[in-house]
């Protein structure tokens, strides 16, 4: 059976992963050469995509745009004129969101292609059971007291259960979980934000940003991002430092708050302007090689990590 070029898939965080890594693999299996391509929707310059899409790549035969976040359009007009068109050979586009009205015209234009897939969270009287399969994947026999546990706690999120059970596994003797082990050790955190994890990663902190990152529920891609962003201003902030410039001058040049300029500062300063540089090179090319197919971006991130924290980042290969 042929692969969809276009599929839109919406509902559950968790689901909507499985759903895309099974579309990955098939991808792979058929072109082990394909290029993945990670996008988020508020971040595309749509005319620049639709030429993309119709163009045919330069160092692989197929490709596979992964763009998250399709939710958040607020102009679809353009969109559904660029994904409309017919995709030449090996291009598949796979479009995420969470929710995503009947009534969107994106969402028309994949049902009237059969691409649309809604892959809505458990109700509550199924949460359980999905809770038990998520964990059996993992290698893990669930108690029916343990079941209990692992779904109450946290609240029918399969995302957060997965993370709990992937915890379990690394506790429970031979993969069997009674309801005491999930009683001491299942406390899913609350949903944390991506800013400490900058933070620590800015204060050169291996240790910390690690925990802190370990905290987030968030897509690596997106981290990513944002974790070069925050060290491009670092960066910046570190050779104003260099040249002898005011806070008060900063606040303009940088276009900060001034409250946020205060913290960080003191991240900067714990850089060379060399390791700045550094740090911020290795960056920009682990989303390149992301968004090219070449790494994961949880992977890549972890590089990051590793390599902003270390007393000189490297300047070879990410």
């Amino acid at each position: 059976m042929p692969i969809p070029s276009l599929v839109l898939l919406v509902g559950d965080p968790y689901r909507c992963g499985r759903a895309l890594a099974e579309r990955e693999a098939a991808i792979r299996s058929e072109d082990p050469t394909s290029e993945r391509h990670a996008l988020f929707a508020d971040e595309v310059d749509v005319a620049s995509l639709d030429t993309e899409l119709q163009s045919a790549p330069l160092f692989a035969l197929g490709r596979h745009f992964v763009i998250r976040r399709v939710d958040g359009i607020r102009k679809p007009t353009p969109w559904v004129e660029a994904l409309g068109r017919p995709l030449p050979p090996a291009t598949f586009v796979t479009l995420l969101a969470s929710e995503l009205k009947i009534t969107s015209p994106l969402a028309k234009l994949c049902q009237a292609r059969g691409a649309g897939t809604a892959l809505p969270a458990p109700s509550p009287r199924d949460v359980e059971q999905s809770v038990r399969e998520l964990a059996t994947e993992r290698g893990l026999r669930l108690r029916p007291e343990a079941a209990e546990i692992l779904a109450r706690r946290t609240g029918g999120d399969l995302l957060s259960a997965a993370e709990e059970a992937a915890k379990l596994s690394s506790f429970a003797p031979g993969g069997d979980v009674s309801g005491d082990v999930a009683d001491r050790l299942v406390f899913p955190a609350a949903e944390s934000t991506a800013y400490p994890f900058y933070d620590r990663l800015g204060e050169r902190d291996l240790a910390s940003s690690l925990r802190a990152l370990a905290e987030i529920r968030e897509d690596a891609g997106r981290l990513l991002g944002g974790a070069v962003r925050h060290l491009a201003r670092l960066a910046a902030l570190r050779l104003l430092v260099e040249r002898g410039v005011s806070q008060e001058e900063m606040v303009q040049l940088v276009a900060l708050q001034p409250w946020l300029l205060r913290r960080l500062l003191p991240q900067a300063n714990r850089f060379q302007l060399e390791e700045a540089a550094a740090a911020l090179d290795l960056g920009v090319r682990l989303d390149a090689q992301v968004k090219s197919g070449g790494i994961q971006a949880s992977d890549a991130l972890l590089k990051l990590v590793f390599g902003a924290t270390r007393s000189s980042p490297p300047r070879g290969r990410g």
